[in-house]
């Protein structure tokens, strides 16, 4: 066997690699793979916990591209190939993104021949560029793709790595598949700090729970490690972690484990790993009478940015537990105006945002100019929005502005800057600046395509509107209804008195609001098994005579109505083999 490996940095290259070419379609993997790759990600991880570094977490679109790789490189390569160049000409880098992972990623482990996780992990230790990246601290994620050719037993193993800036991990026990017992060990990445205006800060708290809802839990400072207790019993066990910063930007993950000691493998799959969407729906929007709604994934410029600064004349941070983060930068007379600004050159493009100057002033008796705002964006100046004293509804009391700007992509003109004078005799506190997406109309449900493409479970901030007037902050709802099944329905065909058809995965997903949940059938040929979150059905059709039955499974849960699932179960006579003429043309 032959290991391979590759690091590069992030470039896109022509061509996209097809979700599912030759017959193969990388979202659909054998069990005993799938259990391989499990396997993989969990002994890497303790070969990183071995040496100090926190563990990897498994994610889907890392994996699709390992595993398309993988087939390629065993299908359309010769037995000797080894390599990371698939046969579209592109690299990792390339196809990670071109699967959906929108972080950093490019690093990749091979094995060109197939091999067991036991021996993949052991080779790429024992080689000194795989394992520089199987132990590197700054990947978070790993993706891992399984091929075996049932024909001759070739195949090739792929181990894609990456981070992405907007995701904060957590992970149960290494990414272990299975625990027996309920106590465990989560590990709990902080977010990474920068990144300008989109960007994140540090997690100052942090909410644990079994439950999507948080019921019941309270704020405790962060910490990366942390021991935990599962719900007790057998099944898929999940456990979520919110944290937030300074600035009340919340960020909600979570990971899943089975707790037991018999993994279902039929279970095993996309639910276990992370992953990102393009959207996110928002619910139980309410603008009290405001028409229009703004969204954010808590875009922010603050004074505490290693890009703001003082321009001119006197201004200094202070201390101020009224400001957002604890700190405001203050502008006071003397020595003519003072100007202080803050900028970025990597927040998002081409799109109407609005931005909202939170600012105070310590006399706001003048009719006159006190301060004034603009936004460069670009190559186009916004504003400036003169304030007078008389505009802010009282002294030392913070007030927010809105300016509507673009921020245009121009090569001479890369920056988007927010810019504050003091233009009068009163001090003038620059406490921060947030920014949101243009006005839309209101409904109470709706999906937001996030900027990029990327939602990894960011508390999204809304602000109502009618135009002249805004709302305070507040952070959306993102949970599902109070309760809800997956698929809608069930269908079984079984011979009369043959094997009866393997049992159908009911998938339960509850919304705050609801506590618990029960299921029960109106049919005396359904059976039912939970498991976790799910619940099994099976049918038994001993006695039935040929022909077609309806039924339904009903889920109930305290604070939510009830859901009906139909099943139709039909029981044949036999079965008889249709031919049908060939015709060449």
């Amino acid at each position: 066997m032959v290991l391979s490996l590759f690091s590069s940095l992030f470039v896109l290259l022509a061509g996209l690699p097809a979700r599912a070419q030759g017959g193969f379609d990388p979202t659909i993997q054998a069990p005993e793979l799938l259990l391989n790759e499990a396997r993989t990600v969990y002994l890497g991880n303790l070969a990183r916990r071995n040496q100090g570094v926190p563990p990897l977490r498994w994610n889907l679109q890392l994996t699709r591209a390992a595993r398309w790789y993988s087939w390629d490189s065993t299908e359309n390569r010769p037995p000797n190939f080894c390599g990371h160049q698939d046969t579209n000409g592109n690299w990792p880098d390339y196809r990670a993104r071109a699967f959906g992972y929108r972080g950093w990623a490019g690093a990749e482990n091979a094995f060109c021949g197939y091999v067991t996780p036991e021996y993949a992990i052991e080779g790429w230790m024992n080689s000194t560029g795989h394992r520089a990246n199987l132990l590197d601290p700054n990947s978070r994620e790993v993706g891992l793709g399984y091929y075996r050719r049932a024909g001759d037993g070739r195949g090739y193993v792929t181990q894609d790595f990456g981070v992405d800036a907007v995701y904060a991990p957590v992970i149960i026990e290494n990414e272990a598949v299975t625990t027996t017992s309920p106590a465990v060990n989560l590990y709990i990445y902080d977010r990474l700090a920068g990144g300008g205006f989109a960007g994140m800060s540090a997690a100052t708290e942090m909410m644990v729970s079994n439950d999507p809802c948080f019921l019941g839990s309270a704020w405790e400072p962060y910490t990366a490690n942390k021991a935990w207790t599962l719900d007790g019993g057998q099944g898929w066990r999940s456990v979520y972690v919110k944290t937030r910063d300074a600035f009340s930007r919340t960020l909600t993950v979570s990971d899943t484990i089975y707790l037991g000691a018999n993994v279902p493998l039929g279970e095993l799959g996309d639910a276990q790993l992370s992953t990102t969407q393009p959207e996110v729906t928002l619910r139980n929007l309410d603008g009290g009478g405001l028409p229009m709604v703004q969204f954010s994934l808590g875009w922010l410029a603050d004074d505490t940015f290693p890009t703001f600064g003082k321009l001119w004349g006197n201004g200094e941070r202070i201390t101020d537990p009224a400001a957002w983060g604890g700190t405001a930068f203050r502008l006071y007379p003397g020595a003519g105006e003072s100007s202080a600004w803050v900028w970025d050159m990597g927040f998002i493009k081409g799109a109407p945002m609005v931005a909202y100057f939170r600012l105070k002033v310590n006399d706001n008796t003048s009719a006159g100019e006190v301060a004034r705002v603009v936004v460069k964006g670009g190559d186009v100046t916004y504003g400036p929005l003169s304030l007078r004293g008389v505009d802010f509804a009282a002294p030392g009391r913070y007030q927010e502005f809105a300016l509507n700007f673009t921020f245009n992509n121009h090569p001479n003109h890369p920056f988007l800057i927010f810019q504050f004078w003091r233009s009068g005799n009163a001090d003038v506190f620059v406490d921060a600046v947030s920014i949101f997406t243009a006005p839309q109309p209101l409904s109470p449900t709706m999906t937001w395509p996030v900027p990029g493409g990327n939602y990894r479970g960011q508390g999204v901030w809304v602000r109502y509107t009618d135009g002249a007037r805004f709302s305070a902050i507040v952070e959306a709802h993102t949970t599902p209804p109070a309760l809800s099944t997956s698929p809608a329905s069930l269908a079984f065909v079984v011979m009369r008195d043959g094997h009866p058809p393997a049992p159908a995965t009911l998938n339960v997903t509850q919304g705050c609001g609801s506590t618990g949940w029960q299921a029960s059938a109106d049919a005396s040929w359904l059976q039912l098994e939970r498991s976790g979150n799910a619940l099994r059905v099976s049918v038994n059709a001993s006695g039935l005579s040929a022909g077609t039955y309806t039924g339904a499974v009903t889920i109930s849960a305290a604070g939510a109505s009830p859901v009906a699932v139909p099943v139709r179960l039909t029981v044949l006579d036999a079965a008889h083999a249709v031919y049908i003429p060939l015709a060449r043309r």
